[in-house]
């Protein structure tokens, strides 16, 4: 497991490669908005078909941008008094467990596949928080 406690900070570390994910997935978004905006800006063409998928696309990529950067973290040293709780979501049959943040952030755990391992985060957790 890639999940550690460090003592000098009181927070709990997390390995596992999201703040990279983070950033290809922002950058994506990011692009994929410009590149509507530019589509819809075109004054010369119609509003046709293409325009409203553009349209379309443009919102659920705002959206997106939303979610990633207002409501989602991949801060890898998460202080121990900033986290709330752990929970799970279950989506297309699959368990994936999260930790909920004071800020109203969630921080995804990837590497989490199991009810043990949720187990032995939530002991690490109860273990030192105040």
């Amino acid at each position: 497991m890639k999940f550690k406690y460090n003592e000098a900070t009181a927070s709990l570390e997390i390995k596992d490669g999201l703040k990279s994910h983070f950033l290809i997935v922002r950058l994506l978004l990011i692009v994929t908005f410009v590149n509507a905006i530019l589509n819809l800006s075109n004054a010369q063409v119609a509003f046709g078909f293409m325009k409203l998928i553009w349209l379309v696309l443009g919102m659920v990529t705002a959206i997106g941008l939303y979610l990633y950067y207002f409501k989602k973290t991949a801060t890898e040293n998460i202080p121990l008094d900033q986290i709330i709780g752990i929970e799970e979501r279950v989506s297309f049959g699959r368990k994936k467990y999260f930790l909920t943040l004071k800020n109203g952030k969630t921080r995804d755990l990837l590497e989490v596949h199991s009810a043990s391992d949720c187990k032995q985060i939530n002991t690490i957790l109860t273990k030192h928080q105040k």
